[in-house]
């Protein structure tokens, strides 16, 4: 009470004589007054030119800008690209081989022109050999160019007012499409056609087509100077036409591979990036069943072809499309020959289904470390789809076997110092670790799959069976890393991959599992979880099917060069070139299975039956894919990039193939856009992968953090006045008694 009654005194005192010390402190504070005034006028000005550059930059006389355009609506409030997308994908599936049509259509909802950016996935083995555009009743053809002279094509005709469209590839899995001088309220359709093989394991036949992009962790130092950054996992380039991320010297292309996603959709069911899918499905043998894992479809069958479409019409782009097909009991094949003639070459493709193998007679301990990814990208339900997949493996460790589990995000941590015996206690205490896990943080895989790889033992590991388990969404940006790593790191180890969630990077997965001589598993909903771990340890028990070896009967160049090692449920897919060489006359397929040799042959077709070679069409596609991808391996594996290029180039352009170093164009000659009408550059968002937990960082973003920063700066300095005014009274008025 006294300290109030001091504090009331003393300030009362202040106030009855402070006319004139109030005027001689307001004179003494009337230059840092105005210092003050003068400098955030400066930050509110410079705050304003950066957002307004970050919106609608002019980069030159042409008028041709950059900055993603979102527009709110004004009934829903629901936000809404400038472009609007949907699209159309349709499956011609025949035998092994499926032809697959793609549309993207692009429709101008503002009054300016614009260029649409769509960064998109397609299969990792897609071999894409065909891009057209659609304006209207008008169509052009694209042609396929070495990359920067199709982007220098593209380029001009864009600074010129014409309509252009250039197709990139990023990764074997995802692609750049890029539409310009879109007019005010029009639609473009850019339309591709990809070739790609059946997959066929364990006697089910299925394709994979992803829709949507879980944002990618991109590791390493910004490289990019004139870019603020703000705090995050990731650099962040904001209102960027490309993407999110800011280049780093580990992924210097970032910004390509990081695309926005639209904010949350709320309650309205409308889809923000529809699509339509349709299929014909010609297997020539009698079906027990046709099934989508993830999506409603409907069925019909005329003459022994199905047709299917979605059952609603359309879809929200939000997950995987798998598509599944099984064969009535006794009629799954064994083995085929497909054939195409293209020019003067002739083409195969062979697949053989190894005999089953038998459990091991002697049971070998085996050492299995879990690697389990819980980083920001695995939250939602593929967290949950990890803990579950860890436990379930967890139950299914033997007496004998050794185990371990390394958990990791921005940092790796491991349950135990080295593999322990899977005793109960020992399980027990990693079942309540997989329970306590959750998602956040960054992406490090590196180290941890470095740690996985080079785990100290207890000097009997020889002994054992090495598997490495790695169960994650593949979502980062540094895939060539990843890979170079694995290539010479794995020694006598075998990886083992379990991709998780509604849109992982499958391609990563499954190349990650083929370098490290092991197999891939998807595991997209939780009800898939029993049966999918189930189907891995399964394979895990029985021994690879090994050292196959193909003999052709004369001269051709096959690929994969070196076939894989089998497990139960794989099949062997080759594709190979003839040349002019006429492919008839028997295969032979050698290998090793169950520890015994084993041998099958199969016959090529008759010469009358090569008239008809065109009747697999596709399978040339199809082999200059694979080969594409093993130079690419090899050049993973240490071989020079500049030979390795010469190598794809010209096979690239040979048979019209997207590639890391070729492009698809088409330019319209007509000019679109007057010479005086400026030209901003729209990024077409992708939809956030169902279940997944918001990623902030990947919405696109209207301005910059700078009018929060200012009016806290505007708050702080406020405050250090007032303080400074409170000093300087109790300075000038101090209470006689206290003197």
């Amino acid at each position: 009470m006294a300290y109030k009654m001091y504090f009331c005194h003393r300030y009362a005192h202040a106030a009855a004589g402070c006319s004139r010390p109030l005027l001689r402190l307001f004179i003494r504070c009337l230059p840092a007054l105005l210092l003050g005034a003068v400098w955030l006028l400066l930050l509110s000005a410079g705050t304003a030119a950066a957002a307004a550059a970050a919106s609608h930059e002019e980069t030159g006389p042409n008028g041709v800008g950059s900055g993603h355009l979102l527009l709110q609506d004004d009934t829903t409030g629901r936000f809404i690209p400038a472009l609007v997308h949907h699209s159309k994908v349709h499956f011609d599936i025949n035998g092994m081989i499926a032809i697959v049509q793609v549309e993207q259509t692009f429709r101008n909802v503002t009054d300016r022109y614009l260029e649409g950016v769509y960064v998109f996935p397609l299969p990792g083995d897609a071999a894409v050999r065909a891009m057209e555009l659609q304006l209207g009743e008008r169509r052009i053809v694209g042609v396929i160019e070495e990359r920067a002279q199709a982007r220098k094509i593209y380029e001009a005709a864009k600074t010129a007012g014409n309509k252009a469209g250039l197709v990139e590839q990023q990764r074997p899995n995802l692609f750049t499409n890029r539409v310009a001088n879109i007019a005010p309220g029009e639609e473009v359709t850019v339309q591709l056609e990809y070739v790609q093989a059946v997959s066929y394991e364990a006697e089910v036949f299925s394709l994979r087509f992803p829709m949507t992009i879980t944002p990618r962790y991109i590791p390493g130092t910004p490289v990019v100077d004139d870019v603020a950054l703000e705090a995050g996992a990731a650099p962040l380039r904001v209102n960027s036409a490309l993407g999110w991320a800011t280049p780093t010297d580990r992924v210097p292309d970032a910004d390509a591979i990081s695309p926005f996603l639209h904010p949350a959709p709320g309650s309205d069911p409308t889809p923000l990036n529809p699509i339509e899918i349709t299929a014909e499905l010609d297997m020539g043998m009698p079906l027990a069943r046709v099934d989508s894992a993830y999506h409603d479809i409907a069925l019909s069958r005329r003459a022994g072809v199905y047709s299917l479409a979605l059952v609603n019409g359309v879809s929200e782009m939000d997950r995987d499309f798998v598509l599944s097909w099984q064969p009535v009991g006794g009629s799954a094949p064994q083995a085929a020959v497909f054939t195409e003639k293209v020019g003067d070459d002739y083409y195969a493709l062979l697949m053989v289904v190894p005999p089953t193998a038998q459990r091991r007679a002697v049971t070998i301990p085996r050492e299995i470390v879990f690697v389990v990814d819980t980083s920001g990208s695995m939250g939602g339900v593929a967290i949950e789809q990890a803990r579950a997949s860890v436990a379930s493996a967890l139950g299914q460790l033997r007496p004998q076997d050794y185990f371990n589990i390394i958990e990791f995000n921005s940092s790796h941590r491991a349950l135990y110092a080295g593999p322990v015996p899977a005793t109960a206690d020992n399980v027990r205490r990693a079942q309540a670790l997989v329970q306590s896990l959750i998602a956040s943080g960054g992406t490090e895989m590196l180290p941890a799959l470095r740690a996985a790889l080079s785990q100290a033992g207890d000097g009997r590991e020889v002994e054992r069976l090495r598997q490495v388990i790695f169960i994650t969404d593949g979502a980062v940006g540094n895939e060539e890393e990843l890979l170079e790593e694995l290539s010479s790191r794995l020694g006598d180890s075998r990886l083992f991959t379990v991709g998780i969630g509604s849109a992982p990077n499958a391609w990563f997965m499954r190349k990650a599992a083929e370098f490290g001589r092991g197999t891939h598993t998807p595991i997209g909903a939780l009800d898939e979880v029993g049966s999918g771990m189930a189907a891995l340890f399964e394979q895990l028990s029985r021994p690879a099917a090994v050292d196959f070896a193909i003999d052709w009967g004369g001269s051709v160049d096959a690929w994969p060069q070196r076939v894989p090692d089998l497990y139960q449920g794989q099949v062997l897919s080759v594709a190979a070139n003839f040349g002019p060489a006429l492919p008839t006359g028997t295969i032979t397929v050698s290998g090793r299975v169950n520890g015994r040799p084993w041998q099958q042959q199969l016959q090529l077709m008759n010469e009358l039956q090569l008239e008809n070679a065109g009747a697999h069409a596709g399978v040339a596609s199809i082999w200059a894919r694979r080969k594409i991808a093993g130079l690419l391996d090899q050049k993973r594996a240490g071989r020079d990039e500049a030979a390795v290029r010469a190598a794809v180039l010209p096979l690239a352009l040979a048979h019209r193939l997207l590639s890391p170093y070729t492009s698809f164009v088409a330019v319209e000659e007509i000019v679109s856009r007057p010479a005086g009408d400026a030209l901003d550059s729209a990024a077409v968002p992708n939809t956030r992968p169902r279940g997944q937990s918001p990623q902030q960082f990947a919405y696109p973003r209207t301005a910059t953090s700078g009018p929060a920063k200012l009016w806290f700066g505007i708050f702080c300095l406020f405050l250090a006045m007032v303080v400074r005014v409170l000093s300087i009274l109790e300075v000038d008025h101090v209470p006689a008694e206290k003197e």
